[in-house]
């Protein structure tokens, strides 16, 4: 029986871990700090190991940030570049260790994994053509990157030749640039640019359009990976990356190899012990399973791969004083409590605001203004609060509520019992949430439109130039009213403009994501936009037509993996006018596409299957990703446009629906003979 407490708890972290994921690439400006962000995600994580009858297909944690800049040329990556899920405990690995064996079928003695530092820099793609270097490009989306192939020609680290006899026709090489921290003081000193960390000084170098400068700056690489690549037929991971040594590329120094979790753990420990005196910042070690069939066979969800994840490092920690609480209103109408603290350097940041996450961790932790507390930091953002430290000899102040009405719009505040978090009730009147919702329609994750950030939106707003999305694609009429801005001119509003335009191309998906529903994220937003056969259809959609719209709404609620508060979140968003409205009137301004994606030349490609069933020789999991791979869609409910139902053993009434129904059945013979395993 399902814990409706846990699972209201499950539902708000959900909520709050999409939401910051949303603001972490937000213009560099979230609202939380690293280790706050990891708190939830370990709290979701112990609830899910402690509660599994709560697991939800729609995972909060899908989205790798970043998207590529008009500066610099577009580059689609061959193959797909990963982010890596988070594993804060040693119980974190063993949960993705008993993940990977469920997955497989196999035992842990099977399992070997390979270690190696989680380097905090700059993610790039190198692509290697018969041996030479022909194209360098970031990470940005995962999908798609910018080209920095002539910044990255002044690196010494990366050779332009491979060091071989006998290079692979072509491959990807993949890795992370960055800056020792003894380089990072030196440029600072000479620097009139100060940058405030290793990593922000390595990607500031990197992007630059003058590659003069990248090359007077001592960036590093070293090679934790590798995407598509062929005539090559390597079964190791350790064996393929030492071959990498030989042919000239850096590899970690530390890479280690390992047949189980406890000496994973001790060689986590003894890195964290001495990381203080590597020459480079790392905030992890990253684990990988060595068995490149089974990195195959075992795939990606979401944004992370199933066969490696981060273990990262514990936080630094510092003790200062809380001088005042007050709050701040986010994009979705959270109330969130803000510590003011009296500055206290941690880390070489010097830390000034901490997150105190909600009002209920305020009464648990009993934190009041005065107080001395402990203060956590894993990032180069606001920080969060351990626990109390000391408290006023004198009588304290008393705890901070909940306010009744929001401190921006004076609007009621909603607090619902099964959730932590307490909300303004002022959606579309709410200035804060208003202003955040444009901000993540412009930022990095969304339509990343370049010099569009945090300042020039709280101007444009509080000028009444920007109110709207579609506000945004009329500023070049405003052209007088910015140019008499402070700080904006004839060149800075051109620039400005230019983004703009190059922007007007938007793919469905990513506008769904941009316009910043709750539940509605990158992954979802794309299993949405595959519900439209075109955008005609979205057009339809849009101006109620009745028989579209129920049909869609059958789509959206047949899609596998696509929840149903996104469901009903994205019929709720729909259903009010102004904002069908707004949405029309970016379909007139834009160029609304669908990206028309290539299948997989299969006899299942562009067809509807479901598994029903146990499956004797994979797991359910694998068989629905091997499904995805050949170009099928797979869902979760049988009807008369199911095309396949493969049946494993005790198949039940799915079983006999699809022969009510003369759906084509499939035992697992007949599926592991189009799977080809």
């Amino acid at each position: 029986m399902i814990n409706k407490s846990k699972k209201a708890i499950l539902d708000n972290l959900i909520k709050q871990i999409e939401y910051h994921n949303n603001l972490y690439y937000n213009n560099d400006n979230p609202e939380i700090s690293d280790a706050e962000y990891d708190n939830l995600i370990l709290k979701y994580k112990k609830i899910i190991n402690e509660n599994p009858d709560l697991k939800t297909l729609n995972d909060p944690l899908n989205k790798i940030g970043g998207t590529a800049s008009e500066l610099f040329s577009k580059f689609s990556h061959p193959s797909r570049m990963l982010s890596l899920d988070n594993a804060m405990s040693i119980e974190d690995v063993r949960n993705f260790e008993k993940k990977i064996i469920n997955f497989l079928g196999k035992d842990n003695k099977s399992i070997e994994y390979v270690a190696e530092p989680k380097i905090d820099g700059l993610s790039v793609n190198l692509i290697y053509l018969k041996g030479s270097l022909i194209t360098a490009a970031t990470r940005g989306n995962g999908i798609t990157g910018e080209v920095i192939t002539s910044n990255v020609l002044t690196i010494r680290d990366i050779p332009q030749k491979l060091k071989t006899k006998k290079p692979p026709n072509n491959i990807e090489i993949r890795g992370e640039i960055f800056m020792n921290k003894s380089d990072f003081i030196k440029l600072n000193k000479k620097s009139d640019n100060q940058f405030s960390n290793p990593r922000n000084a390595a990607a500031g170098s990197l992007r630059q359009l003058d590659s003069t400068i990248t090359a007077s700056r001592p960036l590093r690489f070293i090679a934790h990976g590798f995407g598509e690549n062929n005539n090559e037929n390597y079964t190791s991971y350790e064996k393929k990356m030492n071959d990498f040594k030989l042919w000239g590329i850096p590899i970690s120094p530390y890479l280690k190899k390992f047949d189980n979790i406890n000496d994973l753990n001790g060689y986590h420990e003894k890195i964290d012990n001495e990381r203080s005196s590597l020459p480079y910042d790392i905030d992890g070690m990253v684990y990988k399973i060595d068995n490149l069939q089974f990195q195959k066979r075992l795939g990606f969800v979401g944004k992370a791969p199933r066969w490696a994840i981060a273990h990262k490092f514990a936080a630094e920690t510092a003790i200062t004083n809380i001088n005042k609480i007050d709050v701040q209103v986010g994009r979705t109408g959270s109330i969130t409590p803000v510590a003011r603290l009296s500055p206290i350097n941690i880390g070489g940041v010097l830390v000034s605001n901490a997150t105190l996450h909600n009002f209920e961790e305020i009464e648990k932790k009993d934190i009041r203004e005065g107080d001395k507390v402990l203060i956590e930091r894993a990032g180069d953002v606001i920080p969060h609060v351990i626990k109390v430290i000391e408290t006023k000899s004198k009588k304290r102040s008393s705890a901070p509520k909940p306010p009744k009405l929001c401190p921006v719009c004076d609007s009621k505040i909603i607090i619902d019992p099964d959730e932590v978090v307490v909300r303004c009730s002022g959606t579309f009147k709410c200035d804060a949430q208003i202003v955040g919702r444009i901000k993540h329609f412009v930022s990095r994750s969304a339509l990343d439109i370049e010099g569009l950030g945090e300042k020039q939106i709280n101007l444009f707003y509080n000028e009444k130039l920007v109110r709207k999305y579609s506000d945004i694609f009329r500023l070049a009429d405003k052209k007088q009213q910015i140019c008499d801005l402070e700080g904006w001119g004839e060149l800075s509003f051109n620039n400005l403009i230019t983004a703009i335009q190059a922007k007007k191309k938007i793919e469905l998906s990513k506008l769904l994501y941009a316009l910043g529903i709750r539940f509605i994220g990158d992954k979802n937003s794309r299993m949405i936009a595959s519900a439209f056969k075109s955008t005609k259809d979205f057009d339809a959609f849009l101006k109620s037509n009745k028989n579209i719209q129920s049909e869609i709404d059958i789509s959206l609620k047949n899609t596998d993996g696509l929840g149903p508060k996104a469901v009903l979140s994205f019929n709720e968003y729909f259903g009010v006018n102004k904002n069908r409205e707004e949405v029309q009137n970016l379909f007139e301004q834009c160029e609304i596409f669908i990206e028309e994606k290539e299948l997989i030349d299969s006899e299942i490609s562009g067809k509807k299957i479901i598994f029903t069933g146990t499956l004797t020789s994979m797991s359910r999991a694998e068989a629905k990703n091997v499904a995805e791979r050949l170009g099928a869609k797979v869902v979760s409910s049988i009807n008369k446009s199911t095309d396949i139902l493969v049946s494993g053993e005790k198949s039940g009434s799915k079983l006999n629906k699809a022969k009510e129904l003369g759906v084509t059945v499939l035992n697992e013979s007949d599926w592991k003979k189009i799977s080809k395993l």
